[in-house]
């Protein structure tokens, strides 16, 4: 169940590109259950002069968490940015544990107006507007919007062949500690009407809406946290 956690909480981070005036970021996120550690998040975005991007994300179970059940888990999506909206191409979505592997990979075919999903093998077709974006970079059209000072905000999803609509909310401010400084943060909740699963997001508008922290609540009342441990401009000496 610590896993599970984890995994939803990639789904769900939000990232901004508002704040890339160069070729994008890097930054890392410890999870957290109660007082025990039981992952590392790794994402990087970039983006070229032309509008094209690559948006990936990495997590691995760590210490404890590993021993009792290893897991990795990677996300990618690439495509264009233009005029403030993204435009996908291609998402991959892959999970490995010791007991089994998840692969899902996705292909937007905007000349034919189709999305080629591809689960486990299985191929499922389904259609392609022009504003369906994949799992991954709605998160950084969320954070786009932000900074362009929107309040109300929705997102249609591609997953799997279905369409999904993603429609969090603003809750007020809050500061934030984190081990790379104190920001003072927006707060973001998506919850679907009459579900006990909530996610919420600390954004700082400092780091152009970057998630600073993130926390999934499951239907049991289980809470996994992911908090900013790192962060810097690609181009930019680590630290």
């Amino acid at each position: 169940m610590m896993l599970h956690c984890a995994m939803v909480l990639v789904c769900t981070l939000l990232w901004s590109v508002a704040v890339l005036a160069d070729s994008g970021y890097y930054a890392t996120y410890k999870l957290v259950i109660g007082l025990l550690t039981v992952g590392k998040m790794e994402r990087s975005f970039e983006i070229n002069v032309d509008g094209r991007y690559r948006f990936e994300s990495k997590l691995r179970t760590t210490g404890l968490a590993s021993i009792i059940r290893s897991d990795v888990l990677f996300e990618s999506s690439s495509g264009t940015y233009r005029s403030g909206t993204y435009y996908p191409t291609d998402y991959t979505y892959r999970r490995k544990n010791k007991h089994k592997i998840r692969h899902i990979t996705m292909h937007f075919d905007r000349e034919n107006a189709s999305i080629e999903t591809n689960v486990n093998g299985k191929i499922i077709l389904s259609p392609l507007s022009n504003n369906l974006l994949d799992k991954l970079i709605y998160q950084a059209a969320l954070m786009v919007d932000l900074s362009m000072g929107k309040l109300n905000v929705g997102y249609r999803i591609a997953d799997r062949g279905k369409e999904k609509l993603y429609q969090p909310t603003i809750a007020g401010e809050a500061f934030i500690e984190t081990k790379i400084g104190r920001f003072k943060t927006i707060k973001i909740v998506r919850q679907r009407p009459k579900d006990q699963r909530r996610t919420i997001f600390w954004c700082a508008p400092d780091l152009g809406y970057l998630p600073i922290k993130v926390e999934y609540r499951e239907k049991n009342g289980k809470i996994t946290t992911a908090l900013l441990t790192q962060y810097r401009r690609l181009g930019e000496d680590s630290p």
